[in-house]
């Protein structure tokens, strides 16, 4: 009897492994299938971060310092730049100063008559009306 019984527990353990095994296989072999899709794929599409680079605070309170002056600088250009203009036109006589105006009024009716030839020939034709017309 006790043959018996050891035969049918050795016959269960034997079941139970066959019936288990599909299982353990399929867990076992899931990660290799997993690294196979990975090398056929290919590269990953999202691009790394890049790691940021922090620069010591001398280095960028030194910069904001030279931004700061090449500010200050090109505003005193631009003031020094609009004072000479206006004291160019202040010693001209009356005849050459409002030839001067009309030379200015003349160059920007001349810009905005060339932005307008040039917006003009730049949009295709009927696009946009195509694109707005209503059905």
């Amino acid at each position: 009897m006790m043959i018996k019984r050891r035969r049918g527990l050795i016959f269960f353990l034997i079941v139970m492994l066959l019936a288990g095994s599909p299982d353990i296989m399929a867990q076992i072999s899931r990660g290799s299938a997993r690294k196979v899709e990975k090398s056929m794929a290919g590269k990953k599409r999202k691009a790394p971060k890049e790691a940021k680079v922090r620069q010591p605070k001398a280095v960028t309170k030194a910069q904001k310092a030279q931004k700061k002056k090449q500010d200050k600088k090109d505003k005193d250009y631009n003031k020094a730049l609009k004072e000479n203009r206006s004291s160019h036109f202040e010693i001209q006589s009356t005849s050459v100063k409002e030839r001067m105006k009309q030379n200015e009024k003349d160059i920007k009716l001349r810009d905005k008559e060339r932005k307008k030839a040039e917006r003009k020939k730049n949009r295709q034709k009927g696009s946009a009306k195509k694109k707005y017309k209503k059905r």
